[in-house]
């Protein structure tokens, strides 16, 4: 079962991939979608913060969840890149020169290498987010689902960064994340009246939103490279 179930993946993966370089103008295309933050994080966060300030009848209960969702997007990221990093190493499918995957120019053999492709982090963080703007609001979090499976999981499938499974286990995190926690942070979050709390405290609560949405649209990067840069003086 098990091996029939990773052929099938490897098919589905392969077949998705071998449509690269039929037009090398959508290929670039779809690269700049994969690659720049403008068509990812900044979407999603740009969703957050038009649901912020949008009109709502029970705005408390309504920002609650959105706190909710900021919350549970943070704890979408370390996870993800958690699980990949404890989780058994799986090579990324362009990793394997005999699997057959098409390479993008400017990708080879050594591009993540050493980065576990299980889970897909991406899968984790944005269906975390779209499944949270779901429970808060239907139309945004349906499009915010599809952002996620279109704009976010689909282009890494088909430049062979990941395979169907590791994007799909990655979704399932995700979505299992948010509907545990966004409901649980909510009840929180109302008990302790903490939209009320951020309104008396504007000067500071909305700098400090604003830097986790920020973070949260380019995954932590440049936290992440302050971090290392600061590691390595030390080191």
């Amino acid at each position: 079962m098990l091996e029939a179930l990773q052929t099938a993946d490897l098919r589905i993966s392969l077949f998705i991939n071998s449509f690269l370089g039929s037009s090398p103008g959508f290929d670039a295309f779809v690269h700049i979608l994969e690659r720049n933050s403008l068509f990812k994080g900044l979407v999603v966060m740009m969703l957050f913060w038009g649901l912020w300030f949008s009109a709502n009848r029970e705005s408390r209960l309504f920002q609650a969840r959105l706190l909710s969702v900021l919350v549970v997007s943070v704890l979408a990221v370390f996870a993800g890149r958690g699980l990949a990093t404890l989780m058994p190493y799986r090579p990324r499918p362009i990793h394997d020169p005999e699997l057959g995957f098409r390479l993008l120019p400017g990708l080879s053999n050594e591009t993540l290498d050493g980065w576990s492709s299980m889970p897909s982090d991406h899968a984790v963080l944005y269906f975390a987010i779209a499944t949270g703007f779901f429970l808060a609001h239907r139309a945004v979090g349906v499009a915010a689902l599809l952002h996620a499976s279109l704009i976010i999981c689909l282009p890494r499938i088909y430049f062979g960064l990941h395979y169907t499974s590791d994007v799909l286990v990655g979704a399932a995190i995700g979505v299992g994340m948010a509907m545990l926690l966004v409901p649980l942070l909510t009840r929180g979050f109302l008990r302790l009246d903490v939209t009320t709390l951020a309104k008396s405290h504007a000067t500071l609560f909305y700098p400090l939103v604003f830097f986790a949405t920020w973070q949260i649209a380019s995954m932590f990067g440049p936290l992440r490279d302050l971090l290392h840069s600061l590691a390595a003086m030390f080191i």
